[in-house]
């Protein structure tokens, strides 16, 4: 199970900890995309945009 299969599993068991495991998946992307970065591509720009929605 990866990182966003676990989040999504404990979003689905506690769904009032979704802020935690938000913030947990910024974090992880953000690492991703400095890795990215870091390597061959330093001309490439990442554009993330997050959105949290409640019902």
């Amino acid at each position: 199970m990866n990182l966003h299969e676990e989040c999504l599993l404990k979003y689905l068991l506690n769904p009032l900890d979704l802020a935690h495991s938000t913030e947990l998946l910024k974090l992880n992307n953000a690492i991703i995309a400095k890795e990215n970065l870091s390597g061959s591509n330093h001309n490439k720009r990442l554009n993330i945009k997050y959105t949290v929605t409640r019902n």
